[in-house]
């Protein structure tokens, strides 16, 4: 009998013992490294954030711009030029820029443009350098006014003589594609011909240059203004 109390005692001491071990000592969970994954993507996130407002703010420096202007130096991956308003303007150009020149069929580079030339500019602004990165350069041809008299008319070779403001002779061609007006208070402006073209009056022609022969030009608009005096003094004197 104290044998088998002995065997339920030590029975019982050993569940117990057991029981509180276990609940002393639980299991360990696996450990996840959640705060290095949450560190890289914030991380990440800072960068981009700091990306998207290094690019925003690049381009409130950079618009679109395009400008026409005269040649007063080539140097390098540079042209200086001289807008309309005789501003100095600097154009950068790289292995992007494209040029053209309407006038020729060959490839032509920055190489080919000259002082003088009046090229069109197409490119990005920098607001801050006050620069232009090139994208287009186009060589351009911009329309010359001539206001002067009629001297002579030359109806074989449809050729007009005029004498212009600073005293200079001229000598426009008359060709096919030459449109004609004729200006009066009473009519304005009518659609005329090379046969009303008549010496002594004044003549406003809209012309391109001819590198053939010095001194003449092909018009390419025409109006004659017979009402008006051939000496702008005799008007001036007229009026008063």
């Amino acid at each position: 009998m104290k044998k088998f109390l002995f065997v339920i005692l030590l029975t019982t001491y050993y569940l117990l013992h057991t029981t509180y071990v276990n609940a002393a000592t639980p299991t360990p969970t696996p450990t996840t490294n959640s705060n290095s994954s949450d560190d890289a993507l914030n991380q990440q996130i800072t960068d981009l954030k700091t990306r998207i407002a290094s690019r925003v703010a690049e381009l409130n420096l950079v618009e679109k711009r395009g400008i026409i202007a005269r040649v007063t130096e080539v140097s390098g991956t540079q042209i200086t030029v001289s807008d309309l308003k005789e501003k100095t303007r600097f154009i950068d150009v790289d292995e992007l820029t494209r040029f053209s020149n309407p006038s020729t069929t060959e490839s032509f580079g920055i190489s080919d443009i000259a002082v003088g030339n009046t090229i069109g500019i197409l490119g990005l602004y920098n607001k801050e350098s006050r620069r232009i990165l090139a994208r287009f350069v186009n060589v351009v041809s911009l329309p010359i006014i001539i206001h002067g008299v009629i001297e002579s008319v030359d109806e074989k070779l449809f050729r007009v003589k005029v004498i212009s403001e600073n005293e200079k002779v001229i000598y426009l061609d008359v060709e096919k594609t030459t449109i004609t007006f004729s200006y009066s208070k009473e009519k304005g402006l009518v659609r005329s011909g090379f046969s009303k073209i008549k010496g002594n009056e004044r003549i406003i022609a809209i012309v391109q240059t001819n590198t053939d022969e010095e001194n003449l030009i092909t018009a390419t608009r025409i109006i004659l203004l017979p009402e008006i005096s051939k000496d702008p003094k005799q008007e001036n004197s007229a009026k008063k």
